[in-house]
């Protein structure tokens, strides 16, 4: 059969709820320390970002590990490793923004074929997907190609798994996903959940606040 369209999503941030998500296992973990969570969020972004952009491959897993110890050092907390385990495997939990399953099951009805390229492993993703509630056809993780975003290579290979057709790629994240994405040559819309806009003003990059406003591109 005839694929007459692909959309492939980053996922933490962009469908699924990463940040509330990851504030809800923190607070569960440290509840007397609600005044610490925003900055264990930023510590653990940063070291996140660092090592992704290392061009060194390990499990995300083991990259959630190490940030999450990073972050909890730097706020001043104690931990143990049922911390760390319980901080990580908390991504089986997270949930998807409200608006994702009705936006993503009005793509399926213009026949368009989803998928997630993601910076995670399989076994993360695939409960991530169960979360959501859809199907989506074509699931590109980290695990499977052992390079992570923003490296270009992962949107090229992800060129060459996906069937030749039409193509865009949709992410919250410009530095993570859109901007690589352009530079291997990819159609992407920037889903502007963090009010990023300004950092591709000059990529001629469609924006959307609503993803309802996903099937005008089907």
């Amino acid at each position: 059969m005839t694929v007459n369209m692909i959309m492939t999503f980053d996922c933490y941030g962009t469908l699924i709820d990463w940040l509330s998500g990851a504030k809800k296992a923190f607070l569960n973990l440290y509840p007397d320390h609600k005044d610490k969570v925003d900055a264990f969020i930023k510590y653990w972004g940063e070291k996140d970002w660092e090592l992704v952009k290392s061009g060194v491959y390990k499990p995300y897993r083991e990259i959630l590990a190490i940030g999450f110890k990073y972050a909890l050092e730097r706020i001043g907390l104690e931990y143990d490793e049922d911390v760390i385990v319980k901080l990580t495997y908390s991504i089986y939990d997270w949930e998807p923004f409200p608006d994702v399953k009705e936006a993503l099951e009005a793509l399926l009805e213009r026949d368009v074929e989803l998928g997630i390229i993601s910076n995670t492993d399989r076994d993360f993703i695939m409960k991530s997907i169960e979360n959501i509630g859809v199907e989506f056809k074509h699931v590109i993780v980290a695990e499977d190609i052992k390079i992570y975003k923003p490296d270009p290579r992962v949107f090229i290979r992800a060129r060459e798994l996906l069937p030749k057709t039409k193509w865009i790629h949709v992410s919250s994240y410009p530095q993570y996903d859109i901007i690589p994405a352009i530079e291997a040559g990819v159609d992407t819309i920037l889903l502007d959940r963090y009010d990023l806009e300004d950092e591709v003003k000059e990529l001629g990059v469609p924006v959307i606040k609503d993803i309802n406003d996903l099937v005008k591109f089907t």
